[in-house]
């Protein structure tokens, strides 16, 4: 059973401890350590939601959200899956959660996301669960992605 859990005492190292592949580091560069850090001291006023991905209550990923939820704008900043639980859906699944608990509040209108140009496969993976490209490049190959809720 997949669940977001939040990160705490009992289960931070364990969240800390998890990878990405090799081959994916390019197109994921910042550790869990890295994002728990930057979210906690985020650039701009904007909540940050932290949570394990975590099956049957041990972490095997992490979701990170920048949200506005009286404009009904969400980003998702850090999506990652541990490279020894990948290819076995549980990051659409974890992402199903998400786009559940947002679509329970109060002003749902858009789920963002971005990705390298070169992270090809988590193109792909969004495409699946329901992201479109917008056509914007944030800058050095970043591209948005939107899932619409209005």
């Amino acid at each position: 059973m997949i669940t977001l859990d939040e990160i705490t005492r009992a289960n931070i190292h364990a969240v800390l401890a998890l990878n990405v592949r090799e081959d994916q580091l390019a197109g994921y560069p910042r550790s869990n350590a890295y994002s728990i850090a930057e979210g906690s001291f985020p650039p701009d006023d904007d909540p940050v939601w932290m949570r394990a991905i975590a099956k049957s209550g041990t972490p095997i990923g992490f979701i990170m959200t920048s949200e506005r939820p009286s404009e009904g704008a969400y980003f998702i900043w850090r999506m990652m899956i541990d490279a020894r639980h990948q290819a076995a859906g549980h990051g659409a699944k974890a992402m199903s959660l998400l786009i559940e608990r947002i679509k329970a509040t109060a002003n749902p209108r858009v789920l963002l996301l971005s990705h390298l140009e070169t992270n090809v496969h988590a193109g792909r993976f969004y495409e699946r669960v329901g992201f479109t490209y917008t056509g914007r490049d944030l800058g050095g190959g970043d591209l948005e992605m939107s899932m619409r809720f209005d």
